[in-house]
C-alpha cells in the first residue's frame, strides 16, 4: 500500500541527464601533429665548430639562407663549401638591430636563417647586459631592478620576433671554457676543453625545440628534440645529411597554412582605395609579426628612390585617410 504523503515529481519534468557544455576559453579537442619550422639552438666553446654546423644544418634543411653576423664574422671562409648570403659583421648587438635584420630576411624570403653568434646579443656590444647597466646608471637608484625593468622589454620583443620568423632559424650560442680531466690508455689524466654553460639568458633552450651542444672533437649530442628518434642522438662531424634528417622530422604531420608573404603585405598597404579600418587591420599584422621596419619605396619622393619602412608607411597614409574623413564630415555640418 503507498503511503499518502509519498510525493512523486510532475510527469513534464525533465530529468534527462545534460552533458556540461564546452568552455568557450578551453575549447578542447583531439590532438593533431603539425608540421613545423626549425628553432635550433646549438651551443659550444671556441673551435667546436658551431658556425660550420649551424651551415651544414642549414643546407640540409634545403631552400635559401641567410647568415646574420656579428662582430668578426667568419662564416663567409665556409662559402666555398655552401651556399648562403650574409650581409656585413653587425658591430652593435642590439635586440632592435635583431628584429630589424629579421625583418629584412622575412622580406627577401630567406627559408632558413642562421644567427652567429645569437650570445653577443645578450653579451656583446649593444646587447641585452650592456643595456641593462646602461639603464640602470640612468636609474635614480642605480640597481639592476632598474635597468632590468627597462630592458626586459626589449628583450621580449627580440626573443618573439625569432620564434616568429617564417621560416627556420638556427643559433649558435658561446659556451664558457671550462676543463674536465681524462685518463689515457696508461691511466694517466689529460685535460680536454668542454662547454660549460652557453653565454645566454638562463633558460634560453626552454624556447627552442631543438638544442644540441658540440665539443671541441667536433662531437655533436642533441640534449632536447622534440623527436624520441633524435632526442639523445650523438653524431661525429655533423654534416647537412643530418640536417635533412631534422627537416624530414619538421615536415611531418599536417601542412600548415602559409603565411602571407611581405610583397603581399607591402601592396595592400600602397593600395589606394584602402580604408582607414583596413589599414588599421594591416598595421596589427604587420606588428605581430615584428615587419614594422622592412623597407618599400616611399611614394612621396621627390623623383628618388627613398626608402621608408612599412609601420610608418601604413602609420601615415592612416593619418592622412583620418584627417580627410575629419574634413569631409566638418564641411556637411550646419
Amino acid at each position: 500500500m503507498t503511503d499518502a504523503t509519498t510525493t512523486h515529481p510532475p510527469k513534464d519534468l525533465n530529468l534527462r541527464k545534460s552533458p556540461p557544455l564546452r568552455h568557450p576559453q578551453f575549447p578542447f579537442g583531439p590532438a593533431v601533429k603539425k608540421q613545423s619550422r626549425g628553432r635550433i639552438a646549438l651551443a659550444g666553446p671556441s673551435g667546436s665548430g658551431k658556425t660550420y654546423t649551424a651551415l651544414a644544418l642549414a643546407n640540409g634543411l634545403g631552400g635559401s639562407t641567410a647568415v646574420i653576423e656579428t662582430v668578426h664574422g667568419q662564416a663567409s671562409q665556409y662559402a666555398d663549401l655552401f651556399t648562403f648570403d650574409v650581409c656585413p659583421p653587425l658591430t652593435y648587438c642590439s635586440p632592435e638591430t635583431l628584429v630589424t635584420a629579421l625583418a629584412a630576411c622575412a622580406a627577401l624570403g630567406y627559408e632558413t636563417v642562421v644567427i652567429d653568434s645569437f650570445s653577443l646579443f645578450w653579451a656583446g656590444p649593444g646587447g641585452i647586459l650592456e643595456q641593462v647597466d646602461d639603464a640602470a646608471k640612468r636609474g635614480s637608484g642605480g640597481s639592476n631592478a632598474s635597468g632590468w625593468k627597462e630592458v626586459r622589454p626589449r628583450e621580449r620583443r627580440m626573443l618573439d620576433a625569432l620564434f616568429a620568423y617564417p621560416g627556420n632559424v638556427v643559433v649558435t650560442l658561446r659556451s664558457a671554457m671550462d676543463y674536465v680531466l681524462e685518463p689515457d690508455e696508461q691511466g694517466r689524466k689529460h685535460p680536454r676543453r668542454v662547454g660549460g654553460k652557453p653565454i645566454a639568458r638562463d633558460g634560453i633552450e626552454y624556447d627552442f625545440t631543438f638544442v644540441a651542444s658540440l665539443d671541441t672533437d667536433h662531437t655533436l649530442v642533441v640534449n632536447k628534440a622534440l623527436s624520441p628518434s633524435l632526442s639523445g642522438t650523438v653524431v661525429h662531424r655533423p654534416d647537412a645529411d643530418f640536417g635533412t634528417r631534422i627537416g624530414s622530422w619538421l615536415a611531418e604531420g599536417q601542412a600548415v597554412t602559409p603565411v602571407e608573404s611581405v610583397s603581399s603585405l607591402v601592396d595592400r598597404a600602397r593600395r589606394p582605395e584602402a580604408t582607414f579600418n583596413e589599414l588599421g587591420e594591416l598595421m596589427r599584422t604587420v606588428r605581430a609579426r615584428f615587419l614594422e621596419e622592412v623597407q618599400m619605396p616611399d611614394d612621396d619622393a621627390n623623383e628618388v628612390e627613398t626608402p621608408i619602412g612599412l609601420g610608418a608607411y601604413i602609420a601615415r597614409r592612416g593619418t592622412a585617410l583620418q584627417a580627410t574623413q575629419g574634413q569631409n564630415s566638418g564641411e556637411h555640418r550646419p
